[in-house]
């Protein structure tokens, strides 16, 4: 089994969050339990932990977190305060981890909670932990099965590595699933899901003041249209603020789609241009159903460029021209 695919991912929204991963390893619970709170076998696959290592008393993962060690029983649960660098007000944040004996092997459940600011949920998702603790439990399987484990100067170059770029990928992708499941709106999981991928493959995103925002212009007198049936296709489209000329036509406008806020006005100048395929709005999509319906929607009164099919560079793609003249490109990775 793909060993993404060995690890059962959930998300607990509430007050407080967690995250929760669960796996089987095929050894045995003292084992498991040995390689996860002896201090010589935790610095192979994970980091070098130092401090008063029992139970009232604190650790120091190298490079990561700190805290207290709050509950310490062997061989089946382990329970710690967690502090990553400075807490910035992101509240109390606490991990358990449960072992328990199953066929020979060790169930592992790993539960991190905290209290999560909404501009930080929103942002990036259960993946900005969750692919945290997928690369640990790589680690530990790594350990346990004999594998080779990255020296102590690959460890901060893995993510550059086609395997290390591959794993997190996934491993976002599989997170992504997990917080829609939990309720999370398509487009907003799958746009967590992709600025946490960029976080931990050390592309994150600019955080200069200054950004660039796609501008249409629209000289039928029609923006206000063309922005209502936009958000309307996208779960978490909304409309973000309006201003409006006397005779009610958009004189400025801005809504967000996946994420990605988007300027529109109404020209009070007829130009002798408009819009163009050279220019398109780029969706990758989450879903064939996602990507099928909004295909739907798009083309119908407008006319395909490339109607929905596979062309050899992604699973689905489709280019067309909505009715309002604006040009789509649609795609499934």
């Amino acid at each position: 089994m793909d060993l993404i695919d060995e690890i059962h991912r959930a998300v607990e929204r509430g007050e407080p969050t967690a995250v929760v991963l669960r796996r089987r390893y095929d050894a045995p619970l003292e084992d498991v339990w040995d390689a996860c709170t002896d201090p010589e076998r935790v610095g192979r696959w994970l980091a070098p932990v130092s401090g008063d290592l029992r139970p009232g008393g604190t650790y120091q993962l190298q490079g990561n977190a700190g805290g207290r060690i709050l509950v310490c029983r062997p061989p089946g649960l382990l329970k710690v305060s967690w502090v990553a660098g400075e807490t910035h007000g992101h509240g109390h944040s606490e991990v358990e981890v449960r072992l328990s004996a199953e066929d020979g092997g060790t169930l592992f459940e790993l539960r991190h909670s905290m209290t999560v600011p909404p501009e930080l949920w929103d942002g990036y998702g259960p993946g900005a932990v969750g692919v945290g603790w997928d690369l640990a439990l790589l680690g530990l399987h790594l350990h346990l099965t004999g594998g080779p484990l990255p020296g102590p100067g690959e460890r901060e170059t893995w993510h550059l590595t086609p395997e290390g770029r591959d794993y997190i990928t996934r491993s976002s992708r599989a997170w992504d699933e997990a917080s829609r499941a939990a309720g999370t709106p398509a487009g907003q999981a799958s746009a967590a899901a992709r600025r946490t991928t960029s976080f931990y493959l050390g592309e994150q995103e600019t955080t200069m003041a200054e950004k660039i925002t796609p501008f249409l212009m629209f000289q039928n007198g029609d923006a206000e249209e063309a922005m209502t049936f936009y958000v309307s296709l996208f779960t978490d489209g909304k409309v973000l603020d309006v201003t409006r000329t006397d005779d009610g036509k958009i004189r400025h406008a801005t809504f967000a789609l996946a994420g990605q806020e988007i300027m529109c006005i109404d020209s009070e100048i007829q130009h002798g241009f408009t819009f163009t395929p050279s220019m398109s709005l780029y969706v990758t999509c989450a879903d064939e159903d996602e990507i099928d319906r909004l295909y739907a929607a798009l083309v119908e009164g407008g006319g395909a460029l490339m109607p929905l099919g596979s062309y050899g560079f992604s699973t689905k793609f489709g280019w067309v021209n909505d009715r309002f003249g604006v040009s789509w490109q649609l795609t499934l990775p």
